[in-house]
């Protein structure tokens, strides 16, 4: 019986019995069960991991496969997916189930950093930036288990500006890469949800979106203060838009991976309904730590793993593909021996391809301007006041109200100073992601707890307006000039690497300066829009402890708010890029094919050359799409003459 089940049940047992039951004992053991979240994802962790043990064979007499897939995340289940339609396919995750209450969005935050569903990495400690965490040190949360990090998000779908694409076919030399050419592919994924628009008066651009695909997309029912803040968006000269469709600059209400209310994971969308299909083999709990190659040439073969604490070894007649995350497929191309000479040798591994591996690391970093004050009871979100019986009756049975939201409610995109004086007025740089989200007894604890944030400095922030109305913002660089690069710690593949993201050493500044400018942006828009200025919204007078030394709401006391208060938002990408063969920041070709190997691939978010501007699951998605298709496409003589193709004319899509 999985959460909603056994919510339902509870619901239904406690209204047979009339309201004042459901008030009286259902809601306390709700919260007394958020309460044990750890020991529940424990418990869950452990019988689940019981229960896969129980099912594995002493020995795998059928270890020979077309494919082998390392890795089930948000594009591994995809190329999983895909390929199985044809071939025999050998899915290895190393976690397990997704844990049920992944599946309500109001605990989206709650779940991150624990162990039993996340790899909780952390960077190494900052000089420029993240001086207000815990050893100054980001969190780097991933998903771990079917679905991977698609099961812990915060859902946001956005496919990103077109020229994020259009600048990936420059670099690659590849115009299948082009945006054009690549909305069929987001296509083939989607079922929009046009129902669900909730009259926010959003742009909706029906030529852009479909039905029938397997990833539902669409509107939460419970969006607070989104059209206030969509007002104030066009009163400063920020349209509304569709996002996922062609835009310069723009705003709109928060899209989710979201099906009737629930979360809607690659997991439920790929490998849920297929979970039976004889051509597909998964074996969870699967640590992959070397890909095995033959030849002179590099033919990788097969891939040894670890499954329940015994080591594996499973073969492929075809190829070996990489959906393990930016950070997993880096580690394990580096510990069989694809990556930087020097790095390499330096742990004694054998090095087969001296190629850039970890050097091109990207992510957002963002910071979160605010609180806003406003006057207005109960416009916010405030879990304490807003979460009760009849909301969890409301989720459950209808999948609607305050549980189907993450907190993020919508997003607004625009040029900054730097870009305008770059030529690039028509090419976003800073994201602002709107939070609807008012001052919780528990806030300072679950920022805390979902960033690292020392909580001791949150508590001082925000303990003075603690149950007042509020809103406020992420301010999110979009395009970041400065590159990050990882490393392995040592050859023993239980190590976790070493992530070194450099955010806001450029010298000249400028990444920071753009969140500056973002953050003044924030404020002066919600102070002065009439639709805020309705509400009475000003910023907290609260300052930022670390930064109450300097004048408050100047430039110097943003950056160093900025400096101080930056997280990670959970957007690595760029460890294994693609480009032209033969250029030095090059590990994957345009078709995703490791350079200097064959049959061996890269399909994740570590192939973007640039991270895309937006929140990087929509393109990861995306990029499981188009590489299967690469993948069918080479092998198609081996394909029965009547497989349906993607027919969709990329002309189609041309931008006017």
């Amino acid at each position: 019986m999985d959460f909603i089940d056994f919510a339902n049940t509870g619901v239904q047992l406690a209204t047979n019995a009339g309201m004042g039951a459901l008030t009286s004992w259902f809601l306390p053991l709700l919260y007394g069960a958020i309460g044990a979240i750890p020991s529940l994802l424990t418990l869950y962790s452990d019988f689940e991991k019981s229960q896969d043990l129980i099912s594995v064979p002493f020995s795998d007499p059928r270890n020979v496969y077309d494919f082998i897939v390392v890795g089930a995340g948000s594009a591994g289940a995809v190329v999983a997916n895909r390929l199985s339609e044809h071939f025999k396919v050998l899915l290895l995750e190393r976690g397990g189930e997704p844990h049920p209450l992944s599946a309500v969005p109001g605990m989206a935050t709650i779940l991150i950093n624990y162990p039993e569903v996340d790899y909780m990495y952390r960077s190494v400690p900052q000089t420029h930036s993240c001086l207000s965490l815990n050893q100054r040190q980001s969190s780097w949360s991933r998903g771990t288990g079917l679905g991977g990090s698609s099961n812990l998000n915060l859902m946001v779908y956005l496919r990103g500006h077109p020229l994020d694409y259009d600048n990936w076919a420059n670099i690659t030399g590849d115009p299948r890469w082009a945006y054009n050419n690549i909305i069929p592919f987001f296509l083939k994924s989607e079922d929009y949800c046009f129902e669900c628009e909730n009259n926010l008066n959003d742009v909706v651009e029906p030529f852009f979106h479909r039905r029938g695909g397997p990833m539902t997309i669409g509107k939460p029912s419970y969006n607070p203060l989104v059209e206030e803040f969509l007002q104030a968006a066009e009163w400063d000269g920020i349209p509304r838009v569709d996002l996922n469709g062609p835009y310069r600059e723009g705003a709109a209400g928060v899209t989710y991976t979201q099906r009737r209310g629930r979360r809607w994971s690659t997991y439920r969308a790929y490998i849920e309904p297929i979970r039976k299909r004889h051509s597909l083999t998964i074996h969870k709990h699967s640590r992959a730590y070397k890909i095995l190659f033959r030849g002179d040439n590099n033919e990788a073969y097969g891939v040894e793993y670890v499954r329940q604490g015994k080591r594996r070894v499973a073969l492929a007649t075809k190829e070996v593909i990489l959906s393990a995350g930016s950070l997993d497929s880096a580690k394990l191309l580096m510990l069989s021996g694809i990556g930087p000479r020097d790095h390499l040798e330096a742990l004694g591994i054998k090095v087969r391809v001296n190629a850039p591996v970890g050097k091109n690391l990207q992510d957002h970093i963002g910071t979160f301007p605010g609180p806003f004050l406003i006057d207005r009871p109960k416009k916010s979100f405030i879990v304490e006041r807003d979460v009760g019986a009849l909301d969890v009756a409301e989720f459950v049975t209808n999948g609607t109200g305050t549980l189907t939201q993450t907190g993020i409610n919508a997003n607004a995109f625009f040029s900054s100073f730097r870009a305008k004086r770059e030529g690039q007025a028509g090419w976003p740089d800073t994201q602002w992601m709107f939070l609807g989200i008012g001052q919780s007894e528990t806030l300072a604890h679950d920022f805390s707890h979902a960033f690292n944030v020392r909580e001791d400095i949150l508590t001082k922030f925000y303990e003075p307006i603690k149950g007042r109305d509020a809103f406020q913002y992420t301010v999110m660089l979009s395009r970041p000039k400065q590159r990050g690069e990882m490393f392995l710690r040592s050859a023993d593949y239980r190590d976790d690497p070493i992530f070194q993201p450099r955010y806001f050493e450029d010298p000249s500044t400028e990444d920071v300066q753009v969140m500056v400018e973002g953050c003044k942006r924030a404020v002066y828009m919600s102070e002065n829009a009439p639709s805020f200025k309705r509400l009475n919204a000003r910023l907290s007078p609260v300052p930022f402890p670390p930064c109450r030394h300097l004048e408050f709401r100047s430039d110097s006391y943003w950056e160093c708010f900025t400096r101080h208060y930056s997280v990670s938002i959970y957007h690595f990408s760029g460890t294994t890029a693609m480009g032209r063969r033969g250029t030095p920041q090059a590990v994957v070709d345009p078709e995703l094919r490791v350079i200097g190997t064959k049959r061996l691939r890269v399909i994740d978010a570590g192939i973007m050359p640039t991270v895309v501007t937006v929140n990087t699951n929509g393109a990861t998605i995306m990029i499981g799409e188009r590489g299967a298709q690469f993948v069918l496409d080479t092998w198609s003589p081996y394909i029965n003459k009547n497989r349906v193709r993607n027919r969709r004319r990329p002309d189609r899509y041309r931008l006017g």
